[in-house]
């Protein structure tokens, strides 16, 4: 049952990764050049563990990212080795870089294109995390270029697809 627990919140908080992403695209102008220095067509995958959440996105020049119901073949896969771990992970309890130190998940593909996402995904944690927990998981925060309550709000408001 906890480990459901964990793969449920571990869904909410990809479907939450996404829309923040589209809405920092917009918003935020180093998540955008990120985002836009991405191969186009370029297509990332996380895996929350086996039969954990999954979610997979695709660089599109026009919308910054798209999310794709599944891709058999991602460029980029970073693959958690269990719900745990990608729930320590995906809650704020552990920074990318110590679950990368930590052997807490497998990476297939391009580096420097997984570092440019990392650094998206540490704009994001900047934004959606307190700071006494922002502080804990992050070497430096990052300044906001829009109120926090701005991005949850839009997030909310946010198309899934």
């Amino acid at each position: 049952m906890k480990r459901e627990l964990m793969n449920q919140a571990d869904r909410i908080v990809l479907e939450v990764l996404y829309r923040s992403f589209r809405v920092l695209y917009r918003k935020d102008s180093r998540v955008r050049k990120e985002i836009d220095g991405w191969a186009d067509d370029l297509t990332l995958k996380l895996v929350c563990g086996f039969g954990g959440a999954v979610l997979v996105v695709r660089h599109d020049r026009e919308h910054g990212i798209v999310k794709l119901k599944r891709a058999q073949k991602a460029d980029i896969t970073m693959r958690f080795k269990s719900v745990e771990g990608a729930f320590q992970v995906l809650s704020g309890q552990k920074s990318v870089a110590d679950a990368y130190a930590e052997h807490l998940f497998f990476l297939e593909g391009d580096i420097f294109q997984t570092m440019s996402f990392v650094r998206c995904v540490e704009y994001l944690e900047g934004y959606l995390f307190p700071g006494f927990m922002s502080r804990r998981i992050l070497k430096e925060l990052p300044g906001k270029q829009i109120p926090a309550l701005e991005v949850y709000a839009l997030a909310l408001l946010e198309n899934g697809n």
